[in-house]
């Protein structure tokens, strides 16, 4: 079959069986017809060697490692002083300001973290689960177009030969109109803001967040070794002891949370090794123009697989000619990653839409209409400033 059409049945019906099944399956129903339609039974082999290869169980361990240290700061009480002292001092913005400092941080599903520490804030400011849902998975990845902790940027910069510094100059200005856009969902909200020793003191316990900071970025240090450190830092200063582990494990693992995650990596990898993205590139850019296609394509690399390193490691190779290498060509780049990250945050597969949805009790179609106008809103700003 046609590569394009492949890619695109695999996609329509994925989309179909979320409905239906649990995400993870529904991915893995896609995977498999995607393999078995572009390679007949070989595919499933294709599967299975990503299914066990080390990329994807080193993800699963570091989502097991980010819950466990995200549950360990609830369990010892210190992500309810962050959020209290915060709830005091800024108000309701704290469903801004928790997921924007969680947000340095690359976790996989980090988004529940955030969605943990707000969960008490819920009721107290009468927001509702679709507003909290949208708040804080939209904020928690402000970031992930520049800052040099993430898969994506680090890879992107590899595949363009370029600094980090260059790649998150050409690509910062996406997060300040993604700011600008969801600023929209705070209307209504309490306004307040008293910072006082308090509050200094309960931010103190965010250390396990300025070590990881410390050791990735200063220090270069590998995310799972850092996220080790951190849980080692946490469990020495709270003394804690084996039954409370056992506490904390019973929460962190979660069987549908790590399919899910196998299941994402199986698809990205059928798609990178059957080159469906190269086919589907090349079919857009016989239609439209190469900004155009540039942006369909990556948007649509995004949202098949809803995980950020996609449009860097499947779409951005092919897209070489057109950002430039070595000396990339800015506003290029910029529209590329634009489309990447829209099409990852508008894609119902998104690891942390789906947790953060799921842990504040609603569903992804209640709130997918405000998150389509706001990520419409940040797509039509970076348009403005490529076209000037």
């Amino acid at each position: 079959m046609d590569q394009t059409l492949a890619l695109v049945v695999s996609i329509v019906l994925v989309l179909i069986l979320i409905r239906k099944l649990n995400i993870g399956i529904s991915l893995f129903v896609g995977s498999a017809v995607l393999s078995y339609l572009l390679f007949g039974f070989y595919g499933f082999e294709v599967m299975l060697n990503a299914l066990v290869s080390l990329q994807t169980i080193k993800i699963v361990i570091i989502v097991i490692l980010a819950f466990t240290l995200g549950y360990a700061m609830e369990y010892f009480g210190m992500l309810g002083e962050i959020a209290e002292s915060l709830s005091e001092s800024i108000g309701a913005y704290s469903f801004i300001l928790i997921p924007l400092l969680i947000g340095l941080l690359p976790m996989p599903g980090g988004a529940l973290i955030s969605a943990v520490m707000l969960g008490p804030l819920v009721k107290k400011y009468a927001l509702s689960p679709e507003k909290a849902t949208l708040l804080n998975y939209w904020f928690r990845h402000i970031w992930v177009t520049f800052w040099p902790l993430y898969p994506s940027i680090i890879i992107g910069s590899a595949v363009l030969n370029t600094d980090l510094f260059k790649f998150a100059s050409a690509t910062f200005p996406i997060s300040i109109f993604a700011v600008i856009s969801g600023l929209l969902l705070t209307r209504g909200m309490e306004r307040k803001f008293r910072i006082g020793k308090d509050t200094a003191k309960a931010l103190l316990n965010l250390y396990p967040v300025a070590i990881l900071i410390l050791l990735t970025v200063a220090m270069k240090i590998d995310l799972l070794v850092s996220l080790l450190v951190s849980i080692a830092a946490v469990s020495i200063h709270r003394r804690a002891k084996i039954r409370d582990f056992e506490k904390i494990m019973k929460k962190t693992v979660d069987r549908k949370i790590i399919i899910l995650v196998f299941a994402v990596m199986v698809f990205k990898s059928v798609i990178e090794v059957s080159g469906a993205a190269e086919s589907l590139f090349t079919d857009i850019s016989l239609e439209f123009p190469a900004p155009i296609a540039a942006f369909i394509l990556t948007l649509t690399v995004g949202f098949a697989t809803g995980i950020e390193m996609s449009y860097s490691s499947i779409a951005l190779p092919l897209l070489t000619s057109f950002t430039g290498v070595g000396n990339i060509i800015p506003h290029n780049l910029m529209l590329v990653i634009a489309a990447g990250y829209i099409g990852v945050m508008l894609s119902p597969l998104h690891l942390c839409y789906v947790l953060t949805a799921e842990y504040f009790g609603t569903e992804v179609s209640r709130t997918y209409r405000q998150l389509f106008v706001i990520a419409f809103i940040t797509a039509m700003l970076v348009w403005i400033l490529y076209l000037l």
